[in-house]
């Protein structure tokens, strides 16, 4: 069954000084876990990425740092970092804004199965990533795990851009989980049989065999979203 999740009512918990985590997924996906992480100003985030999962952290709004090993880097908005697991991170937000990041565990329990990402920390900032059209859909992709992007059999993440009247129509996925992050503009996707728009702040999931499609929304110029694919070898059946 699809879900639409608003962050800004998700049930949430303090897991330490001025941070906060509410689940985006609950319980019912088996190859992903997704969290809603909010880091206050002047606040530090710390923890690990679990043996046998990738972490995928997306900044959604604010700015930080971002340490890993003996490696730190800028994490701006619209910024993703991947990370192998059992590294130890830590999320440092240094500006005067709440940082708000999108964090995904790929796959959320060791299963043995896939290879991981094993490059300690690839961190992409939209703007300084690879653009590539695909003009015949009327879209573009901004791929950051997969393709030209770090390179991992547990999860594939990239942005996609769609113009005005760009639609991608129903279709299911037999082999994985899906998830949509809406990051500018507004999509109307089918979400089980119904028409549900998804604006910035939510974001939309779907489980294995869940039919649905997206378009942007009525009145809207055009959308862009950051969609994951979990795991990565993942097959498309249109309806």
């Amino acid at each position: 069954m699809g879900r639409v999740v608003t962050f800004a009512q998700a049930a949430a918990d303090k897991i330490g000084d001025g941070i906060e985590r509410a689940a985006i997924t609950k319980g019912e996906t088996r190859e992903m876990a997704a969290e809603f992480i909010r880091v206050a100003p002047g606040k530090r985030w710390s923890t690990t990425a679990p043996r046998g999962s990738d972490c995928y952290l997306f900044m959604l709004k604010g700015a930080g740092t971002i340490s890993a090993g003996n490696a730190r880097h800028c994490l701006a908005a619209q910024t993703f970092a991947t990370l192998q697991e059992g590294m130890d991170f830590a999320v440092e937000n240094d500006g005067t804004t709440p940082a708000e990041i999108v964090k995904v565990l790929a796959p959320p329990q060791p299963n043995g199965r896939l290879a991981g990402f094993t490059g300690n920390i690839n961190v992409a900032e939209r703007g300084k990533t690879p653009v590539h059209a695909i003009p015949e859909q009327k879209k573009q992709r901004i791929y950051f795990v997969g393709h030209d992007g770090a390179k991992s059999q547990r999860g594939h993440a990239m942005i996609v851009v769609y113009e005005k009247d760009t639609v991608t129509g129903l279709h299911h996925h037999p082999n994985a989980e899906s998830m949509f992050v809406v990051l500018d503009g507004a999509l109307r996707f089918t979400v089980n049989g119904e028409q549900v728009v998804v604006a910035p702040g939510q974001a939309a999931y779907f489980g294995m065999n869940d039919t649905h499609g997206l378009r942007v929304a009525d009145g809207y110029e055009g959308a862009s979203f950051l969609e994951f694919h979990i795991p990565a070898a993942y097959t498309t059946v249109r309806m």
